[in-house]
């Protein structure tokens, strides 16, 4: 008599769901880049309206904590403040943070227990020197693979006179920080612009050296870095302090996931909740 065959289902791994996810969104290519160069560009992320919602909330936020009246196109002021605390100030940020592309690309760098760590804004303008060359991984040793890692949506067309995203292609190889004239974007020979159209997104790796060019004409440039990190990381802003229970009945599970709700770390006298630390199984399906 033969046995019996179990007819058991095996639950994919994370490494399949995660492989799984780029290729349904044909990210191949992406995941190679961000390899070997540190980085990659993934144009029209995003759709028009966000990006002009997005450059609404943030020119709204400068302004209030500038004392200064803005004009996107015009501006010739220089010295204005950031964008932060962005996920707090519009639901449009809760639909950015959780774009499948970007999603797809950090679970490949930071893992499926990764947590957002900020929202941020650069806000530059006419006059704003140009951004330093350094590296998003703030912890003591940079690392292959990272724990820390960015997404630099553009709100703005970039371009190099007008204050593009600069990159180093490959020194997420080195794992160490640029000193001195490296930090230079102008200095360093290996130092490139990324030219993208807004709503392009470009995902670097924690350990790849990148900056601003210098904003050289009126008008202002504007971004949204969403930073995510991994979960025993401290997060940049107090993101989960943060969220209500409004933001969390209006997104699907995985948000809460993903603002760190679902972390048992940063207990208190009660003790820890190991009922959180459960796998992350289908929740990035």
């Amino acid at each position: 008599m033969s046995e019996a065959v179990d007819q058991t289902e095996v639950e994919p791994t994370s490494r399949e769901l995660v492989f799984a996810e780029i290729r349904r969104l044909k990210l191949e290519a992406h995941v190679v880049e961000l390899e070997e160069q540190g980085f990659t560009v993934v144009p029209n992320a995003i759709p028009m309206d966000m990006v002009e919602k997005m450059r609404e909330v943030i020119l709204a936020q400068t302004a209030d904590k500038s004392g200064k009246a803005l004009d996107l196109d015009t501006w010739d002021g220089g010295n204005l403040r950031e964008g932060c605390y962005l996920l707090f100030e519009d639901p449009v940020f809760e639909e950015l943070v959780q774009n499948e592309y970007t999603i797809a690309l950090m679970q490949y760098l930071l893992g499926r227990s990764m947590v957002l760590s900020t929202v941020y804004s650069h806000v530059r303008a006419k006059g704003d020197p140009s951004l330093p060359l350094h590296t998003d991984q703030w912890t003591l040793h940079l690392t292959n693979p990272p724990s820390v890692s960015v997404a630099n949506y553009a709100l703005v067309d970039y371009e190099r006179d007008k204050g593009a995203f600069a990159v180093v292609p490959g020194s997420n190889q080195w794992l160490r920080r640029p000193v001195g004239k490296e930090t230079d974007v102008y200095a360093n020979r290996d130092c490139i612009p990324l030219e993208m159209k807004a709503g392009s997104v470009v995902v670097t790796a924690g350990n790849c050296w990148h900056g601003a060019y210098e904003r050289k004409v009126p008008g202002l440039r504007l971004n949204a870095a969403v930073v995510y990190c991994r979960s025993y990381i401290r997060t940049q802003e107090l993101i989960r302090e943060g969220v209500t229970q409004e933001m969390l009945d209006r997104n699907p599970p995985r948000f809460a996931d993903l603002v760190g709700v679902n972390n048992f770390l940063g207990f208190g006298r009660e003790g820890p909740d190991f009922s959180k630390a459960k796998a992350l199984h289908g929740r990035w399906d």
